[in-house]
């Protein structure tokens, strides 16, 4: 194929999922309060504070008295042209794709080594790939929490597969919660936290020509030989939103968030109205990414939840490097995402769209 009969098909692909030329954050990002959570010199006792650093795309890592958590860190970022669906056969081959290490080792922060627990919404490369080289070799000790897809796939590692698997735990869709019944608790391995699947989905990545398409849509049913080489590989799995528990140190809750890596068609994602009796969410972090393509969202959501802070996550461009001037991501409608947050939020709830490496500070607080 000629490269300008490429490019015109690649336009035409980009097109159809929605995207936009880049956009630069100066000229289109909001965000909320200036202050947001509280600030370190008014934070008070520093091990009463929980410490939460947004690491891009859909990557958390949760601190609270040295003991961390985190949710699926990624920092590859391969080109469009490389991660391109598989519908549309612009090229003959396709494209391996592979975690950067070099990014992951100067991008993933230090404290990050000690993290006891990592846990995976999903199974699509830009959630899952860089998982195996970080739990074998920075956060060694973190046990690794997603579906049974996601186990099935991190089984391709020989590391994580040596011990006969035991540091990656599938957790099964009986053991989820939904909007009607509550889940069960995990508990880290240094009893720092607590979490509990939600039965979610994943919004379809496009909607054009009356299609609906999401991208690598399926499970993966049996343990694999080795780890995924293309991102049509890296299947979606079993979705799953979290809530997570950070707890004292006699395990009693002192803050609570919702974590969702990737927005669902509601109710899919709600947590029930026992567990939410159990204790208000303190955050909830919810993703932007495809977010226009399901109804109802983010305001349906947050109705249910009430949150007192909301951090608006996996909005920048994955496709482009942390380390290069961050941009919008071509295929999410901010503004759309953004009115629907507003019409459902009262005004006393901060909410904030954080760059990559950004830290957030927030206080116990007491069981009500």
């Amino acid at each position: 194929m000629s490269a300008p009969r490429l490019r015109r098909g690649l336009l035409v692909l980009l097109a159809a999922l929605g995207c936009r030329p880049p956009t630069t954050i100066s000229r289109q990002i909001q965000s909320g309060p200036r202050s947001f959570g509280c600030q370190a010199a008014e934070c008070g006792d520093s091990d009463k504070v929980i410490a939460i650093t947004y690491l891009g795309t859909a990557g958390l890592l949760i601190e609270h008295r040295g003991q961390v958590l985190l949710t699926a860190p990624f920092f590859s970022t391969p080109s469009f042209g490389q991660v391109r669906p598989r519908l549309i056969k612009l090229l003959r081959s396709t494209p391996r794709i592979a975690p950067d290490t070099n990014a992951i080792q100067r991008l993933l922060p230090k404290n990050a080594d000690r993290a006891t627990t990592i846990l995976v919404g999903h199974g699509h490369y830009d959630h899952l790939m860089d998982v195996p080289y970080i739990a074998t070799h920075r956060a060694v000790a973190a046990s690794i929490y997603g579906g049974p897809s996601v186990r099935h796939m991190l089984m391709g590692d020989s590391a994580l597969r040596s011990d006969g698997g035991r540091r990656v735990v599938a957790i099964p869709a009986s053991a989820a919660g939904t909007g009607e019944r509550k889940g069960s608790w995990y508990y880290s391995a240094d009893s720092a936290y607590r979490f509990m699947a939600l039965i979610a989905d994943h919004a379809p990545t496009y909607r054009a020509w009356k299609r609906v398409y999401t991208f690598t849509r399926g499970t993966v049913e049996s343990d694999l030989d080795s780890l995924p080489h293309t991102a049509a590989e890296w299947k979606l799995g079993e979705p799953y939103a979290y809530m997570i528990d950070v707890l004292s140190d006699t395990r009693v809750p002192v803050f609570r968030i919702y974590f969702q890596d990737a927005p669902s068609e509601p109710p899919l994602g709600f947590p029930s109205p026992s567990l939410l009796a159990e204790r208000p969410i303190d955050l909830a972090v919810l993703c932007a990414a495809t977010s226009s393509n399901v109804s109802n969202t983010p305001d349906s959501l947050l109705t249910v939840l009430r949150p007192l802070h909301v951090i608006v996550g996996h909005w920048e461009d994955f496709f482009r490097s942390q380390t290069l001037p961050i941009q919008l991501s071509p295929g999410t409608d901010l503004e759309a995402f953004l009115k629907s947050l507003k019409r459902s939020l009262p005004q006393s709830t901060e909410w904030v769209i954080p760059l990559p490496q950004t830290t957030f500070r927030f206080r116990e607080k007491a069981q009500p």
